[in-house]
Order: C-alpha cells, then sequence, then structure tokens
C-alpha cells in the first residue's frame, strides 16, 4: 500500500505520462484533485471519490502531471482469498475498472483501506498476511457490491447468474485468455470448455450481458489496440499474432469493431460516425 505521491517520487521522471504496463492488481481511491487516467486506450476522468481497478497487463497512462492524490493497493493474481465465483469476474481486462462513488459509499471504503493501511504498516510484528487477505476480500466485495448496485433497476432476478453460470464463465475467460490468438470460433470455447454452444451463449448472456462471439471480438480487438498504441509492430505482424491469415481480413474486423482502421487508430485519429 502507497501513495500515489509515492510511487510518483520512487519511479522515473515521466511517470506521469509514459504509458506502461503493471504486472499486479493496482485498486486506486483518489482522494484529492483531479486528472485523466487511460486504461487500455480508454480515457477516465478521476476526482475525489473515483475508484479505479487496473488489473494485469493492462496499459496504463496518465494524460499528464495533474494534481492528483490517490491511495493505491497492489496486490499479485495469487494473493486474494479465494471466493464467489461471481466476484471472480471482476478479475477481467473486459469488466469495468472505473466507477464514481456516491456520497454514501467512500466511508465505509476508506475505513477497510485504513484498517489494511494500518496492518501493512504496523512496526511491531509487521503485516499479518492473513489479515490482509481478509481485509483484502472485503474491499473487493465493497467494488462487488458497488457493482451489483449499479445494475439496471429493471433486471430481472431470474437474470442473475447462477454458480453454473458464474463458474462456467469464469472458466470460458481463462480459456479465452489462452486462446484468442489462435481462433475466435464460438464452437472451438465449447469443445475445450465440453460444453454446448448454447449452454455457453447462455452464461456469458446472464453473467456479462454479452454474446461469447462478442466477449471473444472484444479481447481481440483490446489486445489489437494495446499491440498497435504501444508497439511499432506492422499492420502483418500484429495480424499473425492474433491469428488472422490476411492482413486485409484483420483490417476488416478492426474497423468493423472499433469504427476506425488500424492504421488511423495508430495515428489517433478520430474515430468515423
Amino acid at each position: 500500500m502507497t501513495s500515489l505521491s509515492e510511487a510518483r517520487a520512487k519511479v522515473r521522471k515521466d511517470f506521469d505520462t509514459s504509458p506502461h504496463r503493471l504486472a499486479y492488481h493496482q485498486l486506486m481511491l483518489v482522494e484529492a484533485g483531479n486528472g485523466d487516467l487511460t486504461i487500455d486506450s480508454t480515457r477516465y476522468s478521476c476526482r475525489a471519490g473515483s475508484v479505479l481497478w487496473i488489473r494485469p497487463n493492462q496499459v496504463i497512462q496518465f494524460a499528464a502531471v495533474t494534481d492528483m492524490e490517490a491511495l493505491l493497493v497492489m496486490f499479485t493474481e495469487t494473493f486474494p482469498l479465494r471466493m464467489h465465483a461471481t466476484m471472480g469476474m471482476l478479475d477481467d481486462v473486459l469488466r469495468p475498472c472505473h466507477w464514481r462513488l456516491r456520497d454514501d459509499e467512500p466511508a465505509g471504503l476508506r475505513r477497510v483501506l485504513a484498517l489494511m493501511r494500518d496492518e501493512f504498516e504496523r512496526s511491531d510484528q509487521g503485516p499479518c498476511e492473513d489479515i490482509l487477505k481478509h481485509l483484502l476480500a472485503v474491499t473487493l466485495l465493497h467494488i462487488d457490491q458497488m457493482c451489483r448496485s449499479r445494475r439496471r433497476a429493471d433486471q430481472a432476478e431470474a437474470d442473475a447468474p447462477s454458480d453454473e453460470n458464474g463458474e462456467l464463465f469464469l472458466r470460458f475467460r481463462r480459456e479465452l485468455e489462452a486462446s484468442y490468438r489462435t481462433t475466435r470460433l464460438v464452437e472451438d470455447y465449447a469443445a475445450a470448455l465440453n460444453c454446448a454452444p448454447r449452454t455457453l451463449s447462455r452464461a456469458c448472456r446472464v453473467t456479462a450481458g454479452a454474446s461469447t462471439k462478442d466477449m471473444i471480438d472484444a479481447r481481440v480487438a483490446l489486445e489489437a489496440k494495446r499491440l498497435l498504441l504501444h508497439t511499432d509492430l506492422p499492420l502483418g505482424a500484429i495480424a499473425r499474432q492474433l491469428g488472422f491469415t490476411e492482413v486485409t481480413n484483420f483490417g476488416k474486423f478492426f474497423a468493423r469493431r472499433v469504427n476506425m482502421t488500424p492504421g488511423a487508430f495508430r495515428r489517433g485519429e478520430n474515430p468515423r460516425n
């Protein structure tokens, strides 16, 4: 645990403006000031009360030097306690990563974070790993509760994810991370998970509100954006890395998903209407 100002002081001078990729999870609670932060090509305007969850391998970049101050909580993928399947869905680069707390929400989260920091900074016996794990679990449950409270008001209870749908969706997301570079076929993922395509589709619809195909294509498009913005690889090499045999097919796929060509995206042009 640390503060944004402490992190700035410990790393390179271009920390605020240089894009960088984290190898761990980072929760950020903005406590004062304001500024813009880009996560995987999406810019978020942050101010006091903003919460961000940056996952491993996401590319982040501060838009400019700001007066923003925040509390940072960093943890590895293996540190948190095992929780219900629906909680694990937050550990997902396609899930929300920015929230603005309502007036009644910051107090509870800050209390938990204060307890976590006190335990982390203990000088007598050092931090107790078990206590930190439980406090982190409470923090993640707070974020999960925020996500649930922001669901559409008219969503039927029957649409809530069951244990079976949640578990299957998590297995699908793990398989997607392993295979999105080699296949975009729903049938291949269903076969790998030993289920029918229709069953997988329902799990994705109920859990994430999107089709299986849309989830697959969104992950491929996200990686394409990362490679276009943060590498100098030619389009052909990027296409091959993402499983396209022809660069023209990659171009058509990207234009359909992002509403602009890969070259225009790399140049920073505005998307077409």
